[in-house]
């Protein structure tokens, strides 16, 4: 298995289309990948997600915020430096089913939680402490590889998510999948510290490392993974087609 760690901010829409690139190459018996990266500030919504119900569209057009649909189910999150994101691209057999991968996925990140001395568990989709929710987590599969990717929150945003999030405010009533709202907190206010990401992915990768298998294949990514993250960001990611559609 691979393990890449890419922390300086990139597009979210650069990130997703590196996310489905790997996942398409591990299915043709592409090397499994753990990857770490940060995105710039911009809200992603669910693969089967109606912006309008989980975008505040005036919000995000005010402040230029970009609106990106990724390849995953699950709801809607906010994208920001502060925010560590987790994609783990292996075959199948290695993730288990949809809910064994959740639950073996999300105890690994609650247990690296714990190991930096916070408490937290896994709940279904999401990482919980007792101050709210640290993580919450989406799949997509094709063929018999397995694409897990979560976020996890380390530091404070200036800017609060229901300025652009729906799904956070009173009266958010979606008509297609819906995102599932809680109270959330980073791991720097769980620990009374500033965590950054570089010591969050070193925790997270020892944990699923443990599960997943060692980091021998390198840290590297094929011309092909690539060439396809590139073709994938402008031909769906960036397409207004892709993300505005119904």
């Amino acid at each position: 298995m691979r393990r890449r760690i890419d922390l300086l901010p990139e597009p979210a829409s650069r990130g997703l289309a590196l996310d489905e690139a790997l996942l398409e190459s591990v299915r043709g018996g592409g090397e499994p990948i753990l990857r770490f990266w940060i995105g710039d500030r911009a809200v992603v919504i669910g693969r089967s997600q109606r912006v309008a119900d989980e975008v505040d569209l005036a919000a995000v057009e005010r402040a230029g915020v970009p609106v990106v649909r990724r390849a995953s189910g699950g709801g809607a999150v906010l994208h920001y430096p502060g925010n560590l994101n987790v994609s783990v691209v292996v075959p199948s057999e290695a993730a288990g089913g949809v809910e064994e991968a959740f639950e073996r996925l999300g105890a690994c990140v609650a247990g690296a939680v714990c190991g930096m001395g916070a408490d937290a568990r896994a709940e279904g989709t999401a990482v919980v402490s007792r101050l709210g929710k640290l993580s919450g987590a989406a799949q997509a599969r094709r063929g018999r590889a397995v694409l897990y990717h979560c976020t996890l929150l380390l530091e404070p945003d200036a800017v609060p998510m229901e300025r652009y999030l729906r799904a956070l405010r009173a009266g958010y009533a979606p008509t297609q999948i819906p995102s599932r709202p809680r109270p959330t907190t980073t791991l720097s206010e769980l620990l009374g510290r500033r965590v950054g990401p570089q010591e969050a992915a070193a925790a997270l990768g020892s944990a699923l490392t443990r599960v997943l298998g060692d980091p021998d294949g390198g840290d590297g990514l094929t011309a092909e993974e690539v060439e396809r993250a590139e073709t994938l960001r402008l031909g769906r990611y960036e397409d207004p087609t892709w993300t505005w559609r119904e």
